[in-house]
């Protein structure tokens, strides 16, 4: 039986069940990450019937983002830092619900990065059956995230 969970996602980010929402590292760099989330009735915030709410889909985002940083930090590309979601641009979803079944990939690819403390990407969800970057995204957004330095 495939793991819920690659043993990579839980060595880049900090989060935990039940708020650990990323399934599995596609792909990470520097700059860019892919992820794949599984939705099913396993899923934190699945709805019976209908599915996950479009909007939980801001923070699929944030997790593939952190799993850049968990890169630049494990890589030495960067200090140790906590990232903190500050805010989105432009977020939208050309549906309400994710679906059931449905395995979605997440794309994040740093834009900018202003000094040490100011980062914002550019985010996309695709389905896996349609990842293909000329087809429609599922959901779409610019996060700005603050990065906090840890005392170390």
């Amino acid at each position: 039986m495939r793991e819920r969970f690659d043993k990579e996602v839980l060595e880049l980010i900090p989060h935990r069940e039940p708020m650990l929402l990323v399934n599995h590292l596609i792909s990470v760099s520097e700059k860019c990450s892919q992820a794949r989330v599984l939705i099913d009735e396993q899923t934190p915030f699945f709805v019976p019937g209908e599915g996950v709410p479009a909007w939980i889909g801001l923070e699929y985002m944030g997790q593939t983002a952190a799993l850049i940083a968990g890169y630049q930090q494990r890589e030495g590309l960067s200090k140790p830092h906590l990232g903190f979601l500050m805010g989105s641009r432009k977020y939208h979803s050309s549906l309400a619900h994710f679906p059931s079944g449905e395995n979605l990939v997440v794309s994040c690819e740093e834009a900018a990065l202003v000094g040490e403390s100011l980062a914002t990407f550019n985010c996309t969800i695709r389905s896996e059956s349609n990842s293909d970057s000329n087809i429609e995204a599922l959901a779409t957004a610019v996060l700005s995230v603050f990065r906090r330095p840890i005392e170390t």
